[in-house]
């Protein structure tokens, strides 16, 4: 019975040891999936910051080809 009981205290130990280790990995790959909504947030952002910048580019481009010929309207 002591043998039986030994066996089932180490088996609850190694239990308790995988269920720490699956908390720290389950802790780790939160604050991972934290970090890449941050950069994807901040490339978003860029993003649409680049594409006012485009849009700004092509009217002015208009707006340069209009004064410089008026008779394309």
């Amino acid at each position: 019975m002591s043998e039986e009981r030994n066996t089932v205290e180490q088996h609850y130990t190694k239990l308790e040891e995988r269920m720490t280790n699956v908390e720290t990995r389950l802790a780790v790959a939160e604050s991972n999936i934290q970090d890449i909504k941050e950069d994807i947030s901040s490339i978003k952002s860029n993003t649409t910051w680049i594409l006012r910048l485009l849009i700004g580019a092509f009217i002015m481009a208009l707006i340069a080809l209009v004064i410089k010929d008026p008779s394309i309207l």
